[in-house]
């Protein structure tokens, strides 16, 4: 009963604060503000963003004061809803809202918004600690990004198969990511990349040849663990298709699939929702690496072949840094981002069962081999930030 109490004297003191700011402006002098009252950064439809402060904390009940002159005008009320990327989110109730606030407009917890004590009109109700507890969400988004990589590759062969399966490439990607806004710590990762491949022959000939992979990732962000540096826990699915029209064992069409774990490790400098709130602008956004292994590679040749059969495993690392670019007078697509990564790769595999030799050779590639393949790349990618408007159309915030 006492709380209840309480809580009808706080609410009744607000209404009256909110439909009498000529009397809320008698007794709340510049001086208060400044002691007690956060600016307002910025304004997104009804959320009101501040800087962390002991002013005002997770949980509490807020008026939105604006300053003219001597003047001081109660024009909405909220409550401090979260902390997001070290800034402190209030929620406007719409209904109370009598003036859009804008940024330098001023924030005060109703814990702070009393009369003087001597005002025996109004009765102090007692403090009722508050302990803020962060909330650990971060925004969901969509990446977009078209790009190429080029680099090189080498197969590594004990005999005769897939000797001459040594080039230089250079890859189109298309790669797609989403974190969900209303599962925050998941996300979805779609990577896809092709192109021609110059090989050619034991007799030196160019033979038409073609590779591609698809990949897709389950992602777990995790909390910092230290300051920025947050680790992103991953579940990957690779496939690959090299085709090529080279008959005898120098160069053997082949597929190959895994599935493995990786864990990404990034240091974020900025926001991965940047925006400026001065026109056009960039910021550096993070640097990262990514480990992966799979512990399960397995490959299948064409109609010359190791084996029938095949187990092998494959590690890669890659490094890379991301810069975010906002154009606020391009409708709807304002975000931006560029993206360099280097990487490199080894496979292991081993082979067992018959092999397949070509038809018209006199050569027998041997039973029960090992072999490996390595690749070394630069990629430069450019993209599309979005918020998560899916999200954003199934709740709101």
């Amino acid at each position: 009963m006492k709380r209840i109490f309480i809580i009808l004297m706080m609410a009744t003191w607000m209404s009256f604060c909110l439909s009498e700011p000529a009397l809320a402006s008698s007794w709340i002098n510049i001086d208060f503000i400044k002691k007690n009252a956060v600016p307002v950064r910025r304004v997104m439809d009804d959320v009101v963003f501040l800087a962390r402060s002991n002013r005002v904390a997770v949980g509490d009940l807020v008026v939105v004061l604006r300053v003219q002159g001597d003047d001081v005008e109660v024009i909405a009320r909220g409550g401090a809803e979260t902390v997001q990327n070290n800034e402190l989110l209030v929620v406007m109730e719409g209904p109370s809202i009598s003036k859009i606030p804008k940024a330098r407009d001023w924030v005060v917890s109703l814990s702070k918004l009393k009369p003087p004590p001597d005002d025996p009109l109004f009765p102090q109700p007692p403090d009722i600690p508050i302990v803020e507890q962060a909330d650990p969400y971060e925004p969901g988004y969509m990446i977009f990004e078209m790009g190429i990589y080029q680099g090189h590759f080498e197969s590594q062969s004990p005999n005769q198969a897939n000797q001459y399966k040594v080039y230089d490439f250079k890859f189109t990607e298309m790669h797609f990511l989403w974190y969900i806004d209303m599962l925050w710590r998941y996300g979805f990762e779609y990577q896809s990349s092709s192109a021609g491949i110059p090989v050619k022959s034991y007799y030196r000939e160019d033979r038409p040849t073609t590779a591609e992979e698809t990949r897709m990732s389950l992602h777990y962000r995790m909390l910092p663990i230290w300051k920025e540096l947050r680790p992103t826990l991953k579940l990957i699915s690779v496939g690959n298709k090299f085709i090529t029209t080279n008959e005898d064992e120098y160069v053997l069409s082949s597929q190959s699939s895994g599935l493995g774990l990786g864990v990404n490790f990034h240091y974020l400098f900025s926001d991965n929702l940047y925006k400026t709130e001065k026109g056009m602008g960039w910021k550096f956004n993070r640097v990262y690496c990514d480990l992966n292994y799979f512990p399960s590679y397995n490959v299948t040749d064409g109609s010359v072949s190791r084996g029938a059969t095949s187990s092998g495993t494959m590690m890669e690392i890659k490094v890379g840094a991301t810069a975010l670019f906002y154009v606020p007078f391009i409708p709807w697509l304002k975000r931006y981002s560029l993206d360099v990564s280097y990487a490199l790769s080894q496979a292991e595999m081993s082979f067992s069962g018959d092999t397949k030799s070509a038809s018209d050779g006199a050569y027998v590639i041997p039973v029960g081999q090992s072999y490996s393949e390595s690749q070394s790349y630069l990629k430069v990618m450019l993209g599309l930030r979005l918020d998560d408007f899916v999200s954003k159309l199934m709740k709101t915030r």
